[in-house]
């Protein structure tokens, strides 16, 4: 999160004067999905409570289950790949390449008979090479989920993350561009998808009339339903989104000029510079040392970090889905449904490109709200201790 102020509170003010805080009989959260579907070039936007149900919806919409396998690259917060168990299907891992997203080469590789749908991740901001995705998937019955919980308002090629594949998945916890605590959205511009999507976020709906009438048979759900409170302050968060990716982006443009790297340490090529977010610059080493070097000499000046670090971001750190624990109850584990017993994990298996690739990158994260002369002088101070290196 990076701007909040008087205008999220007035609008919690509002909804609360009101005295309606639940989705129905409430105007807040269908005012705050009209917007995001605007914004991101969809027809249709679901609000839901997080970017994991967000993902999860999704996916139950696009019909997602067992006997299907999904694709997700190895560099992702855990629940990309913990949203496909949810809905009893098999998350397979692909490598990443040098922009720390999907790899489509290994991506191509990975794809089986049971494969049903690819999650490209768009991680801290960075848009994946969705040209050579849709390439992969364009003569399969493959769908593509977009994982946008990480690239709010990002774009690749001059159209919203989010609105390039069958579907896209949004978060807004504490630790996103925009935030309400913890929300998520998604959005689609197929019908069936939004109608199934909206089942999913409350298996409620059909006895609620604020529903209308739908195309789509009614199915049984769970509750992923945002409240007004939420959606309120959403509204307004969206109305900075593009304000502070202009921050980000231009404080991220002076370190890209200004920082001289020395030999041997280069900046990652983006899939798309224009329509990246802006929070984040990597720098790359040609070996796990040198890495070390550069991450402690930035890090004194911003907030910087090797992705091998990360931990819950890394696949060979999900332990409970390596150890294949799908679930509470045995009929309720995906790893042991008969419809997915052909389905060959590969949990075992070291990512050889993607431990490389985040061993030997730095990912310095973007300052926000500094003055362009105090950008300016970190840089100097960066340049002078790498002109030791």
């Amino acid at each position: 999160m990076y701007e909040i102020g008087a205008k999220e509170l007035n609008a919690v003010k509002r909804v609360l004067n009101r005295g309606k805080f639940f989705r129905y009989g409430g105007t807040e959260t269908i005012k705050f999905e009209k917007e995001w579907a605007r914004l991101i070039g969809a027809k249709s936007a679901i609000a839901v409570t997080s970017g994991t149900a967000a993902l999860i919806t999704s996916l139950q919409a696009m019909g997602i289950g067992p006997g299907d396998s999904v694709l997700v690259p190895g560099y992702t917060f855990i629940s990309t790949a913990l949203a496909v168990i949810a809905v009893g299907a098999i998350p397979i891992y692909t490598e990443i390449n040098e922009t720390l997203t999907m790899c489509a080469i290994d991506m191509e590789k990975k794809m089986e008979t049971h494969t049903a749908c690819v999650i490209p991740v768009h991680m801290q901001g960075m848009p994946c090479n969705m040209a050579a995705i849709r390439k992969v998937v364009k003569a399969r019955n493959i769908f593509i989920l977009e994982d946008c919980c990480q690239a709010l308002g990002g774009s690749y090629r001059g159209k919203r993350l989010g609105a390039i594949g069958d579907m896209g998945a949004y978060s807004f916890n504490q630790y996103k561009i925009l935030s309400c605590g913890e929300g998520g959205a998604c959005v689609t511009s197929n019908k069936m998808y939004a109608e199934r999507a909206y089942m999913a976020q409350d298996g409620s709906c059909s006895v609620w009339p604020e529903t209308g009438k739908m195309s789509e048979a009614f199915f049984c759900a769970g509750n992923f339903r945002l409240n007004e409170i939420n959606a309120a302050i959403l509204s307004e968060q969206v109305k900075r989104l593009d304000e502070i990716l202009g921050v980000l982006r231009q404080t991220r443009s002076l370190f890209l000029k200004g920082i001289e790297l020395p030999a041997g340490l280069r900046f990652v090529r983006n899939n798309d510079e224009n329509g990246d977010c802006g929070v984040c610059l990597l720098i790359q080493a040609p070996d796990t040392a040198m890495a070390e070097r550069a991450e402690t000499i930035i890090g004194k000046y911003i907030p910087v970090h090797r992705p091998i670090n990360s931990g819950r971001h890394v696949y060979s750190a999900w332990g409970v889905i390596n150890s294949k624990v799908g679930g509470h109850h045995r009929d309720w584990d995906c790893f042991r449904h008969p419809k997915n017993k052909k389905i060959r994990t590969n949990y075992r298996n070291r990512m050889k490109q993607t431990d490389d690739f985040l061993k030997r990158t730095v990912l310095c994260k973007t300052p926000y709200g500094w003055t362009t002369q105090k950008i300016r002088k970190t840089i100097e101070q960066i340049n002078d201790k790498l002109s030791k290196f």
